[in-house]
Order: C-alpha cells, then structure tokens, then sequence
C-alpha cells in the first residue's frame, strides 16, 4: 500500500476520536445537568465554550503546524485533548466544566489545519478532494458513533468507578468513567499517530543525485548563486494576508453560516427530542448517531465529486457549484422539519441535512488548499475559526430563541442562516490565491 494512503489513514483514525471527544459531551449533558445542578443557561454556554476557543485558536494552531510541521503539532494536540477529556469526569459544577470545555477547544484547534497541511504535501492536486474526504470522514464517523457508544458506556459502566469519590448520581447514569475512557484511548492514539505519520514523503526531503530539469555543471563555469529561501511568515504576517484577500473573508461567512445551523445537531438536538417528544437517553442516543452516521455518507461522495467537477468545470466552478448546491439544500430541510409530525421524520430529515453538509465539505477544504499556497495550515484555520465562531453562538443563540419563541423559530433561524451561507460560497473564486506571488 501507497505510504501516502497509510498517512492519510492515521490522521482519519485523529479526526475519529477528536470527533468522539468533542461530541460525546451533548448526549451526556442531561445527566451533566442533573447530576451539577446547571441550568439551561449555563448549559448553553457550556455547549458554546468549546467552538469559541476551537475558533480562536485555528488561525494560531495552524500557523504553528505551517512553521514546526503536522506531526509534532497534532501529536501534541491529541495527547492534550486527550487529557482535558479524562479530566472531563472529575468536574464538580458549571465553572469547572466551562474550564475544561474552554480547554478542549485549545487543545482540538490545531487538527484539521494540521491535517490539512499534510494532505497538500502527500497528495497529488487531483487527489486533494478525496484525500481531505477521508480524513473529515473519519471525524464524522467518530461524530455519528459518539452518541452511541455514549450513552450505551453511561449506562454499562454504572457501578464501576467514582462511586465513592462523587457519591451524589442522582441521574443514575455513569458519565465521569465515559470521559475517562475516552481520554486513555486518545493517548493511545497519540503515541500511533508520532509513530507512524512523517511530515513529507521520503522523496522530497532528500537530495536527488541529478536533475534533469537544471543544466549540467561544467568545468569552470561559474555558476548562478540561488535565491536563498523565503523565511516562513509570522503569525501576523499571515493574518494580515488572509485578512486581505476578499476570498478568505467569503469563505468565513460560507462556514460561519453552516456550523451556526449544523451545531444543533451536535448540542441541541438531544434537548429537543426530549423536550418536544419526550425521547429517553438511550433512544436519544441512537437517533443522534443515525442523523450523523446519514451525513457521513456525503463525505463519502463530496471528495470524488468535487475533484470530478473540477476537471469538468474548470477550478472556480468546480468548487463552487457543489458548496451552493448543498448548502440550499441544506435550508431547504430545516425549513420543512418544523411541519413534520414525529421525531424519526425530524431526525430523517436532519440526516439528510447532515448529508448535504457532509458532501460539501471536501470542497471547502480543497479550496482552502487551491488557493492557500504555503500558509494552508492558516487558510484553513481561517475558515474553521470563523465557522466555529458560529458554532460557539449557536446553542447560546439557538437556545435564547427557543425560550422566547418555540422550536419552530429555531429551525427558521438554522434554514436562514445556511441561506447566507451558499450566497457567501456563490462568490468564491478558487482560482485567486490568497498570496499572488505564492506559487506552491
């Protein structure tokens, strides 16, 4: 097998347990809840705190994998979040779990620029789509099984463990243990991923012993002395470059409108089926990760097809049309879901929204790598900073909305704001660099 196809499955297996980690806390915040006394208020914050620091610290985190390289920076980043979850069940009320979720955010940032960065240096520019499709798929996949394997592990693991040490359970569900699992395997995880992933493939970090595209050195000819290379930008120098190019601004707005609507199903959607229909934990559970398990099928898709409608409409085209084209669909769902009559038809309905979300993402990641050059790693922290700025508002914005209206409005807002979205991405051209005299 390919050593780049082995790569890119290990950073999968990262973004896998990074989406475990970071999910599993919604299907867990009722017992949260009950078990610490928060209100909904102080949940919704909660909720939010992650996607802030997660936004916050993409564009830093990425500039830091552009400078040391993906390896160091994620294996760092694996271990750390890692800890941060395990510490997650020793939490004693609504300030140590904003801590800890504040934290989780830090520590997850630097993962998908770094990730990014490594699939631009292992992949040819025709395999781009499908290779980042991968890696984003194993986050999903790790998203779709977190409310699961969640709360099957609460309830399975009562009984074992913080029995004496947190006797006060009057949810009767195990949550601390769960957080603590989840963070032994991430280290484990961590130490594979040092082990396993180089930065470069093996060719382009040694000297080859002839060029064929530079002429031959003969006696006494003197040579032409090369430009020396150009130093690696400073975090300012590249947020003061992103900051000036009209596409980095576009692409902000298309992901801070998505995650604004998306993050319901991965905070809220819990709250809601069981305040409009009463659904238990378990049920609660299984109908999350099948809303989420239905959109990891669009990543399935969404690297083949944007590779493939690159090649057939040229490169701005190529990557617009599947970003608009979702992202309308996407409205579409959440302003038919309040009329539909069960909870299965909403959690149907959703899925198919996750889908589109799903499919669109590749897309967005080769984008970031076309017109990115050699501050990819910050391009993409760019994006992913400003849509989860949206995240981070959503359930506090969301949940606001749903204490002064009803859910109805809610789902209005979420169809609203994937509206802007593809109107932001319909402007998106991938054939302007960020840096015109960057040539990577």
């Amino acid at each position: 097998m390919p050593q780049r196809y082995i790569i890119v499955a290990i950073t999968a297996v990262a973004a896998l347990w990074m989406y475990i980690d970071r999910v599993c806390f919604s299907i867990l915040a009722d017992p949260i809840q009950t078990d610490l006394g928060v209100s909904d208020e102080q949940k919704s914050y909660i909720l939010g705190a992650f996607f802030l620091t997660y936004a916050l610290f993409q564009i830093p985190m990425g500039s830091l994998a552009d400078r040391f390289g993906a390896r160091l920076v994620l294996t760092i980043s694996i271990a750390a979040w890692s800890l941060v979850t395990a510490a997650t069940g020793f939490a004693t009320g609504f300030a140590v779990l904003l801590v800890v979720r504040l934290l989780l955010g830090i520590t997850e940032a630097g993962a998908y620029p770094a990730a990014a960065g490594l699939v631009k240096r292992w992949a040819r520019p025709e395999e781009r789509g499908r290779f980042s499709s991968v890696v984003a798929l194993g986050g999903r996949i790790g998203g779709a099984v977190a409310p699961w394997l969640t709360a099957t592990l609460a309830i399975g693991l009562v009984g074992y463990g913080f029995t004496e040490l947190f006797p006060h359970n009057p949810s009767g569900k195990n949550w601390r243990s769960v957080f603590v699992v989840y963070g032994l395997c991430g280290l484990a995880v961590a130490v594979l991923f040092w082990l396993m992933v180089r930065d470069y493939p093996p060719a382009s970090t040694q000297p080859r012993p002839t060029d064929p595209a530079q002429p031959a050195t003969r006696v006494g000819v003197q040579q032409q002395p090369q430009q020396p290379p150009r130093p690696p930008r400073t975090l300012l120098q590249q947020i003061g470059l992103l900051a000036h190019s009209p596409n980095m601004w576009l692409l902000g707005g298309v992901q801070f409108g998505v995650n604004l609507g998306w993050a319901f199903l991965i905070t809220l959607l819990p709250t809601y089926l069981n305040d409009r229909f009463g659904v238990p934990l378990e049920e609660r559970g299984r109908m999350q990760s099948v809303a989420l398990i239905t959109g990891c099928l669009g990543m399935l898709f969404g690297g083949v097809a944007t590779d493939s409608l690159r090649v057939w409409l040229g490169p701005r085209l190529g990557r617009t049309v599947p970003i608009v084209g979702t992202l309308g669909g996407c409205a579409i769902v959440f302003f038919l879901a309040p009329t539909l009559p069960n909870a299965w038809a909403v959690v149907v309905a959703l899925g198919v929204m996750a889908f589109f979300v799903d499919l669109h993402n590749p897309s967005i990641w080769s984008f970031a790598q076309d017109v990115g050059g050699k501050n990819v790693g910050a391009a993409l922290g760019w994006g992913n900073m400003w849509g989860n700025l949206g995240a981070a508002l959503s359930p506090v914005l969301l949940t606001a909305i749903w204490k002064a209206t009803n859910w109805d409005t809610v789902f209005i807002t979420c169809g609203v704001s994937f509206a802007l979205a593809a109107l932001c991405g319909l402007l998106l051209d991938a054939t302007k660099p960020v840096d015109p005299n960057d040539h990577s």
